[in-house]
């Protein structure tokens, strides 16, 4: 595995979370780190990852390379034992693997949170913290949610619950009310474009292309890098500009369907939500829309995402043609800005 695809409890090294890692540091000098935490961030934008290097250092202090990040060294004991997915004082509660479907589970169930709650009760196996890594808190089920609220109402000392979060708002409020709150601003575009080029294999325009698709977001640079994103960006990009080109949606089809397209077609679909939602949110601002949405209402654009993000997940669900998908998106798309 490369450097680009290393998972968050194999990553020492993270950017763009400076800021966050000092004031950190300073609760924890200061002995007033609180015990529950909300990161926040849509997805790849480096929550896992910030919340491993937080366990590491806790786990670890005399590993910490100095007193304002959670830079550790590599051979420390907390970094192998994390990458080996073993460490006694860690807990991860995230979705379990079912043998039966041979899928994940669609949720955390309360039952995991139970195995929580009880490895919280136990004596450190080594005398330090216990921390609980919730991936993600999104996940947890209503029962799950309720017994992980009665663990951040009287948590034992020197123990640390780290919840990751794409929609903190959606969460228990008596849960947020317990916790403390990290939210991770998007890292600016040329360090993602770094970030892509010495990691990502790719550089030039493909790593120029990325980093701007990935909106500040490190992790979703590295995976589109890994999945050769370049190409799938540049067909949503065609897409969105191809109103009224029948001959272009035809071509754009043809490379999302099929197996050929298999690997593009997720990363089609993203791009194309995120980029009319965004443009959405630009003119909500009082901005124009970017080329090539500009002059769109507000009410059309959000109108073509809803109407877009709704027809490609009943697609994925019945497993219908992409091609065919992509031709109903684009009706869909014209439809909603020529609503407006």
């Amino acid at each position: 595995m490369s450097d680009a695809l290393l998972p968050p409890h194999e990553r020492l090294d993270q950017i763009g979370r400076d800021a966050v890692e000092t004031d950190l540091r300073r609760a924890m000098t200061g002995g007033v780190l609180s015990h529950g935490w909300i990161i926040a961030a849509p997805k790849g934008a480096g929550k896992a990852t910030l919340a491993y290097r937080i366990a590491r250092g806790l786990l670890d202090p005399q590993a910490l390379k100095d007193d304002h990040s959670f830079e550790i060294a590599a051979q420390s004991r907390a970094a192998r034992l994390i990458a080996q997915q073993a460490h006694p004082d860690l807990f991860v509660a995230e979705r379990q693997w079912n043998e039966k479907t041979s899928r994940y589970q669609t949720e955390i169930t309360v039952e995991t949170i139970r195995e929580l709650t009880l490895f919280l009760s136990h004596t450190p196996a080594m005398g330090g913290f216990r921390i609980a890594i919730i991936d993600t808190a999104d996940d947890l089920n209503r029962n799950a949610a309720n017994a992980l609220l009665k663990a951040l109402e009287e948590p034992p000392a020197r123990t640390l619950l780290l919840l990751l979060s794409q929609a903190p708002g959606r969460l228990l409020a008596t849960i947020r009310s317990r916790c403390r709150r990290i939210d991770l601003r998007p890292v600016p575009e040329e360090d993602v474009l770094a970030l892509v080029e010495r990691e990502g294999g790719v550089s030039g325009k493909e790593a120029a292309a990325i980093a701007a698709a990935a909106g500040g977001r490190p992790g979703y640079a590295l995976s589109l890098a890994a999945e050769n994103g370049a190409e799938a960006i540049a067909l949503a990009q065609a897409f969105l500009a191809s109103t009224g080109k029948p001959a272009e949606i035809g071509r754009i089809a043809g490379a999302i369907a099929g197996k050929a397209g298999e690997g593009r077609w997720e990363i089609f679909r993203s791009v194309v939500a995120e980029k009319l939602s965004d443009a959405a949110r630009c003119v909500a601002r009082g901005l124009d829309a970017p080329a090539p949405l500009a002059g769109a209402s507000a009410a059309a654009l959000l109108t073509a995402w809803e109407r877009i993000s709704a027809l490609a997940a009943r697609g994925e669900a019945l497993n219908l043609d992409r091609g065919q998908l992509v031709a109903a998106m684009a009706y869909d798309l014209r439809a909603a800005l020529s609503d407006a």
